[in-house]
């Protein structure tokens, strides 16, 4: 997608007319305010690149099992986001819905991180989080690492870490 390849504030609507192969006019008589674009946008990717969710720990009993479940469900999604995510973080600077979007993000990823946890982990939610970033992801990948080699070591390194406190 366009947005992904260059980010959002710079696509334009010609841009966008050009890629779907229609005139300009067109794009604007579906989507009359960029707004509407960016909405349409956000959605298709939501829907071909879901964030995981708490459905990825059923079935995990044991908290070594969540946790390695966790990083590896989060780091293949952050692989899957790619460049995009990139083009998000500064495009949050002049576009509110972008912004309003990476603080649901961060507050789903708090959310899903706590019930990997569970109640005894609840003081390591912060910790966990973020070693499970995007940042996290890209630093692994740029040592060399692959996605699911990155996400066990992770793992590994959260539990570990988890079991020395209990």
């Amino acid at each position: 997608m366009l947005h992904d390849e260059q980010g959002i504030t710079a696509t334009s609507v010609r841009d966008v007319a050009h890629r779907a192969g229609v005139a300009p006019a067109t794009v604007l008589h579906h989507f009359a305010r960029m707004d509407d674009l960016i909405q349409a946008c956000g959605e298709l990717s939501d829907a071909m690149a879901p964030m995981p969710t708490e459905a990825i720990l059923v079935g995990a009993r044991q908290r070594s099992e969540r946790v390695r479940r966790l990083t590896s469900a989060l780091f293949v999604w952050w692989e899957r986001l790619g460049p995009g995510w990139d083009h998000l973080l500064v495009d949050r600077r002049t576009l509110p819905q972008v912004e309003e979007w990476l603080t649901e993000v961060g507050a789903r990823h708090r959310q899903l991180v706590a019930a990997a946890l569970g109640p005894s982990g609840s003081a390591h939610v912060a910790l966990v989080t973020a070693m499970t970033t995007q940042g996290a992801w890209r630093s692994m990948r740029e040592s060399g690492m692959e996605t699911g080699a990155a996400a066990n070591a992770v793992a590994r390194l959260i539990n570990r870490s988890l079991k020395a406190v209990h």
